[in-house]
This record gives C-alpha cells, structure tokens and sequence, in this order.
C-alpha cells in the first residue's frame, strides 16, 4: 500500500479509534451505576429480610412476656385460668408448639407438691428426670426442683407432665439466668421428639406479687417459678417469609451464643421453596459469593431473648446472572455498532475507488509480465517436451497455458486441446482436502506439494505426485503457476499391497498374544482350582476322621454324667447313714476334697459337653464348606454359606493379644433359595471376607489402642431381593461385604479383578482371589461383581446373582 493510500483511510481510523473510546467510557460509567443498583437492591432484600425475621421472633416472645403480666394481675393462676389465658395464643401463632408452667418445688415440699397435683386428676403425678437411655423415671434427690406444672400443647404432651427443668444441664442455665437476671432467657437449639424439628425454649421469670427485685438476691428469694415457650424454628421462618419474594437467595440462620457445631438453626433453599431445621445438617460459610458479600454485607444480627442469632444470606449464581450488567453491554454493543456502522461505511467508499485504480493498474502489470514470462518459457519449449514427467502452466485464473508432451502421453489430451482449460476441470482433480484450502495454502507458502487424484481421457484414475511453484517477476509480483506430475499410481497399489499384509500379520500376532495370555491365564487358574479341590478333599476327610471321634464323645457325655450323678447319689447315701466312717475312710474323704469334687464334676461334663458341641459346629461347616455335592448347579440357602464361611474365619474375627476384635454386623434380607454353584460361591464369600480381615490387620498395625477404641475394626454383611421380576429388570439377590478400612486407591481398584494382581508381601498372596471371584460371578452364574472404596471410608464389594440361571442373559444386559 503506498503512502497516499495509507493516507487515504486516515479519518475511518480516527473515527473508528474515537467511537470506540467513547463507547467504553459510557459502558464503564453505566456498569458502575447497575452495579451500585443491584447491591442496593440486595440489601434491601437482606433487609426486609431481616426485619421479618426479627419481627416475628419478637411477635411470639411477645406472647410470653404476657404471661408476667397475667401472673402480676393475679395471686395465684389454676390449672383452668392458665389454660384460657394460653389456648387463643396457641392457635393465631404456629410457631408455638407447647406453652409451660413450671413451679418451684423445694425438696421439703415435694411430696406435699405431688400430692396436691393428685388430686388435681393426675393420680399418677410425681417429678420426673429423663434417664440414660432416653426414659422418664422419678426424679432424684436435689435442694429443688422446677417441675412441668401446667402445659398447653398443640399435640399431646402428657409425657412432659411433672418433668423436672433443673434436672438437664441445657435448661437449668437459662432457667438460673432469668432467675436472677428476671428478664426472658432462651436455650441453644433442641431437637423437637414429635416433629424431629428443631426449636428452644424460652423462660420467662415469675415471682412473689409485689416483690423487690432490685438485688439478685432478692430475685432468687422471691422466684416462684417459670413460664415456658416451647418454639419450632422452621415455623417461625415460614412465617417471616410470607409476602417476600426471594428468589435465587439462600440463607442460613445461626446462633452466635452456641458452640461452633451446634451454630446451625435453619436453612432455606430458594429453588424449593423449602425450610430445613435438621439437626444433623452442618453450616459452612461459602466462599463463592462474588463481590455481594465481602465485610459481612450478606450478614444481619438478630436479638433472640438473651442469644444473638445471625442471618446469613447467599446469593446464587441464578441471582447474580439475572443481576447482570445488560444496560452496559447495550451501551458497548450500541456504541460499537454505531462506530463500526459509520467507519466501515466510509472504508467501502474509500476501498471502492482504490480498488478500481488498483484494478487496473495490476491487470496491466499482470499482462505484460505474462507476455515476457511466455516469451521465455518459448525458448525453453524443446527441453520441456523431452521430459518424461507432466508439466503444466497456468496463469492465476488457473487456465492452462503450456502442455507439454509428456502431459500429452500421460493424460491422453494433445496440446491444442488443452490450453486454455481449466486443469481442475479437464483432469476432474481430486484433492486431499477442499480445493479453496490447498490453493490458498499454495498463495500463502509460494509452493504446494502432495498427492492428487486425476482423470485421463479414456476414464482411468491415476494417483500422481504433484509439485507447484509460483512463478513471480523480478519485482516479486505472482504471475504464473508451474505444476509438474508424476504417475505414481503402481507404486500406491504396491504400498497398499504391503499394507493390507502388514496389518494380517499384526492382527494374527495379536490374536497369538491373546490366546497365549489366555492360555496362561486359563492354565494358572486350573491350578488354582485344582489346590482348592484338593484342599476341600482334604478338609472334608478331616472333618470326617474328627466328626466321628467327636461323635463318640458327644454320645458318650450323657451316659458319664449318668453315672457319675448315680456315683454322687452313692457317695451321700453312704454319708448319710454312715456318718461315723473309720479313720481311714475319713482322712481320704477330707484330703480329696469330695465336696467340691461332687460340686464341680457336673460343670467340668457341662464344659466338655458345650466344647464338643462347638467342634461339631465347625466340622459341619467345613464338611458344608467343601463337600463335593455343592459343585453341581443346585439350590441353596445364600446365609447358610455365609456364616459357614465366618464360622471357619471365626478365630481371625475373635479378639487375641495384640489383635482387638473384629465385629460382623449381619444383616439379612428374607431370601428364597437360589440357584448356584454352592461351593464355588462359599470360595468367593471365603475371598472377599479374607481380604477385608487382611485390610482390618494392616489398618490397626497402624492405629494406637485409643484410635481402635474410639472407631473398632468392623465388617457388615447385607442381603437383599433387587428387581422388579420383569424381563428388562429381573429379580437378583444383592449380598453387600462393607468393612471400614483404608480404603483401595483409585490406580490399585482399577486393577483389583485383574491375575496376578496383590497389594500383599511376597508369600502372602497370590493375586488370583478376586480375579477368580469376578468369573465365578459373572462368567458361571451370569451375575455382577463391583468394589466401590474410598480412602479413609474402607470399602465394599456388591455381588448380584440371579434367582434362576435362566436370567443370566438378562442380568448380564442390565449389568452392561
């Protein structure tokens, strides 16, 4: 571009530079005005909110402080006044669940106190203490008491009658503190028993009428006792909420008062319009607010009785999105459009007329380079004809303007019909890729080089190598475009040739690899199965030489102890009429102890009774764990397996020196009979069990006596029917195997169910456990074999086996 055409496009740039400086300022000083909006819009919503909150706790505290009023205007208020007085509040205010009268009880008047209650209709009246396990029984011994006098309650709340306040730490606090202070105090948070919600109390004092209570001494002298609000947090929310819109604000509700866990009240989640006030759920301040919550803006303080509640507000991203800055954006795209619109505009008047002086001036250059380029290329004309290779030259529209002989006898064309053409068109080229990419390529780079796919004239494809050069004057101008080809076509279909072999080789050494890797596989397994085999054999040939000596035993305990009692009965026969014995018989009887030999023989034959009875038990698990009749397809009890296999594992669960123990939590679904290779099954319970015990070992190796104590070493079996009993949903039976170990890393449970695969030390382990349970599973009973397992939870493994082995086709459609 020359200096006078640079010149020439001046003003569209300054324009195009001024319009675009303007717009920015605007869209910063309109985003700057939306953002300080949209914070104000926030806090008024938090605001609002607030108010509404603190409104309506103040509403039901409101009706508490009444009742000092009610009980100043009155020297004393029966069963029947307090009744009236409460039930209208109870029933315009829901988030009142009960409302108390709680009286001071010494422990000289108790009985008197309990007495009067009696005879008032509660004949089983007396002063109550919640116990250990969560049952009201009768209240200890103390200096006083403060028992539930009167109570009025949405629901029956019979239970609390009677029930002692200074006899839990939580409310004696409070209750001390309005004592003394004589205003209204409240508790932390409680966990409502009928509505599982939660909620606080709330005392306010009651003392002598016209008492001083100027001194807290003279507070605690002249207490009579307290009235009680029992109140439900969620009610009192919903309540604040209605007639506020907050859409996409969270919030959460926290008491400043309570410790660290035990901050939490409420939560209210804006997508569902829904109040949570569960007692296990857990606050944690979110960090991705944008900048709506930075110094505390998202917080508000509440008053509550005596306790400082905090509002916590949380914007979410909904909210910030429909917050967003519109009106600037508007403001950038309407200034940019408006600067683009005008300097495009004056660039295509100006483009316009360069365009046509350069037009004109470039196609004289053009035609003359062409002419002098041509007159060359003329004189050279005969030493292009003797090659052998195709050489083609065209001018920049693409026509063809030399042919040489060597085309002539490649492509079939002579020259005069030829020239002139377009080579894309005559040869029917196909590119590697779009003809617009490889020629802007070609422009880009000055030359281009690859393979092309042509025409010839009698219809035959040919695959040539083809090599462009752009052609430029000595002022470095294009002017012409030189393309040599050269038929390659017989050695592509050669390279193909060896290709297609090369790719057979591959795939039989492939399929060599898999069938060697399968035959080992196959072969190590066989083994295996083989020691398994031998090892039942050998197992049940033991607890069948042990069974029958045991039996003898057995059978033979109940006629010794026979005898021995007819012995006894022998020896007090002789005692009884042969008091006077001679001395031998005397010394003998006194050295021998036969008094306590007569006491413990029957406990020495009970021992040996219950000992040979538990040797049974285990002969009949193993001989039920091996036996050879459970190899064929059958249907078995799944549980009779499994706790045959825990009762063979019982010594590695049963606490040792230096071993804590291992619980087993067994829980059993009701189970038909299933279908099963039986045995087969009892080795996979067998290897699952063995390695969560294994993990259990190792994880305690590293724990101290006080960690084992605080999280013991525990393994949870569960089973249950899944399925619907359809044909897309079969019934299965799901047994679960849950310990809570370390855990698997991720790398090491990829690999869980592959051979040779163990985490143990050498000579601990063989690999080949699992990845005999996973075929066992899935490849003969048609089932699901899963592990799910994270680090520091332990793990669990998830088997599923059809009911019939007719569903294994579809279990194994739904597994995949």
């Amino acid at each position: 571009m020359s200096s006078a055409q640079k010149n020439l496009y001046t003003p569209a740039w300054l324009i195009l530079a001024i319009g675009t400086i303007l717009s920015i300022i605007a869209t910063l000083n309109v985003a700057k005005w939306e953002k300080e909006s949209h914070r104000a819009e926030f806090k008024n919503q938090a605001d609002k909110l607030a108010t509404a909150l603190q409104e309506s706790v103040n509403t039901n505290l409101g009706i508490l402080r009444a009742t000092n009023s009610f009980y100043a205007a009155s020297q004393k208020v029966d069963r029947k006044e307090f009744s009236t007085f409460i039930q209208d509040f109870m029933t315009r205010y829901p988030g009142i669940l009960a409302f108390s009268w709680s009286s001071r009880v010494s422990a000289a008047e108790r009985q008197k106190y309990e007495q009067a209650v009696q005879a008032e209709g509660f004949p089983n009246f007396e002063i109550l203490e919640r116990g250990t396990q969560g049952k009201m029984l009768r209240a200890g011994e103390r200096p006083e008491y403060f028992p539930v006098t009167y109570i009025e309650a949405k629901q029956s709340q019979t239970g609390a009658l009677g029930y002692d306040l200074n006899s839990e730490y939580s409310r004696r606090i409070p209750l001390e503190k309005a004592r003394d202070t004589g205003k209204m105090a409240a508790t932390e948070r409680i966990k409502i028993f009928t509505t599982k919600q939660l909620g606080f109390l709330t005392f306010q004092p009651i003392y002598r009428h016209d008492a001083n209570l100027k001194t807290v001494e003279s507070r605690r002298e002249n207490f009579q006792g307290v009235t009680t609000a029992v109140f439900q947090i969620s009610d009192i929310v919903k309540a604040a909420l209605v007639g506020l819109q907050l859409q996409h604000i969270d919030f959460y509700l926290l008491d400043d008062s309570a410790p660290q866990e035990e901050r939490f009240l409420s939560f209210y989640q804006s997508r569902k319009n829904l109040v949570i006030a569960d007692i296990n759920r857990k606050f944690s301040e979110p960090i991705n607010t944008g900048s709506f919550c930075y110094y505390n803006f998202c917080k508000r303080s509440l008053q509550v009785a005596d306790r400082q509640w905090t509002l916590f507000l949380i914007p979410k991203a909904q909210y910030i999105g429909i917050q967003s800055f519109w009106r600037a954006g508007i403001t950038l795209f309407s200034g940019l459009f408006l600067t683009g619109f005008v300097t495009a505009y004056l660039l295509s008047s100006l483009r316009h007329t360069s365009q046509v002086e350069n037009l004109v001036f470039e196609r004289t250059i053009q035609a003359k380079q062409l002419r002098e380029t041509l007159q060359t290329l003329q004189q050279n004309m005969e030493m292009l004809d003797l090659a052998n290779d195709s050489i083609i030259i065209r001018d920049l529209d693409n026509k063809i303007n030399y042919w040489n002989q060597g085309s002539e006898r490649l492509y079939g064309w002579k020259k005069s019909e030829a020239v002139g053409q377009y080579t894309h068109i005559l040869l029917k080229t196909e590119f590697p890729k779009s003809r617009e990419e490889v020629f802007n390529e070609f422009l880009a780079k000055g030359y281009w080089e690859g393979e092309l796919i042509h025409t010839k004239r009698d219809g035959t494809k040919i695959t040539v190598e083809s090599r462009w050069t752009l052609q430029r004057d000595d002022r470095g101008n294009a002017i012409a475009m030189l393309e040599i080809n050269n038929d390659i076509t017989q050695r592509k279909q050669a390279e193909a040739a060896i290709h297609q072999l090369a790719e057979r080789e591959r795939e039989k050494a492939n399929q060599l690899k898999q069938t060697l890797e399968e035959l080992q596989r196959t072969q190590t397994q066989l083994i295996q199965t083989e020691k398994m085999s031998s090892l039942g054999q050998l197992v049940a040939g033991v607890a069948h030489e042990i069974n029958n000596p045991v039996n003898f035993i057995y059978g033979n305990l109940s006629h010794t102890n026979d005898y021995i009692q007819e012995l006894i009965e022998l020896l007090r026969l002789y005692k009884n009429n042969y008091p006077n014995p001679v001395t031998e018989i005397k010394e003998y009887y006194e050295n021998s102890e036969i008094e306590f030999l007569i006491e413990d023989l029957p406990k020495v034959l009970s021992s040996m009774k219950i000992g040979t009875e538990r040797i049974r038990q285990i002969v009949l698990s193993l001989r039920n764990f091996s036996r050879f009749d459970q190899a064929d397809m059958k249907s078995v009890d799944i549980h009779e397996g499994i706790d045959n296999t825990l009762l063979i594992l019982q010594n590695r669960l049963k606490a040792k020196p230096n071993h804590p123990p291992i619980e087993v939590i067994k829980e059993y679904g009701k189970l038909p009979k299933i279908e099963c290779y039986a045995g087969q099954l009892n080795q996979v319970f067998m290897n699952i069990i063995s390695n969560a015990i294994d993990a259990l070992d190792n994880h305690n190796e590293q724990r101290s006596k006080q960690e084992i104590a605080n999280n013991p070493s525990i393994i949870k079996i569960a089973t249950a029917v899944i399925g619907e009993g359809t044909a897309e949903n079969p019934q299965r039976v799901l047994i679960k195997i849950a310990d809570n170990g370390p855990g698997i890393n991720p790398d090491t449970k990829k690999r869980l169910f592959d051979p040779f695969f163990t985490t143990k030390p050498v000579g601990k382990g063989t690999g080949l456990g699992l990845s005999i349970s996973y075929q066992i599973v899935v490849e003969k009973h048609g089932g699901v074999l899963n592990c799910e397992s994270e680090l520091g939870k332990g793990t669990e493994f998830y088997i599923e086996i059809p009911m019939t082995q007719q569903q294994k086709t579809a279990i194994k459609e739904l597994s995949i």
